[in-house]
């Protein structure tokens, strides 16, 4: 279960994202849909720059929540979801939903907590990509 440390009064309150176990951490059906829009070199350079980009990402989401800058912090959770969500990954879309809406009502999150919530979806979501063959070098050859 993902869980962040908040400090709403209480230090030792813990959040959940909620309901995030049952969801997918990577729908291809997304991917899917952006490869018959606009051709499948498209769908998979998306996905490339996608993937790569999820550390910055996510650096940049701890750097405004460690300087307590709540607007800059939800700008980068809300196109860390709307990625994404383009990309089919459910799990860490749901989880930018939920840091979204905490932000947003101006709870005070622990950067520490967040990481690890942040880091284990990516961890995940990278293992799924290679699973589905969706990583440059797990790819098939002619398909790169």
């Amino acid at each position: 279960m993902e869980r962040w440390a908040g400090h709403a009064g209480d230090n030792s309150r813990r959040y959940t994202v909620n309901g995030a176990e049952d969801i997918p951490v990577l729908d291809a059906g997304p991917l899917q849909t952006l490869a018959a829009e606009v051709g499948p070199a498209f769908a998979e350079a998306f996905i490339d720059d996608y993937l790569q980009m999820l550390p910055d990402r996510a650096s940049k989401i701890l750097r405004a929540l460690a300087g307590a800058d709540p607007r800059m912090a939800a700008d980068a959770v809300v196109s860390l979801k709307a990625t994404s969500a383009m990309a089919g990954a459910l799990r860490l879309e749901r989880c930018c939903k939920e840091l979204e809406s905490r932000i947003r009502r101006g709870q005070r999150l622990e950067p520490d907590a967040v990481r690890a919530v942040l880091y284990a979806n990516i961890r995940l979501l990278v293992r799924e990509a290679g699973r589905q063959g969706l990583l440059p070098q797990s790819r098939p050859k002619g398909q790169d």
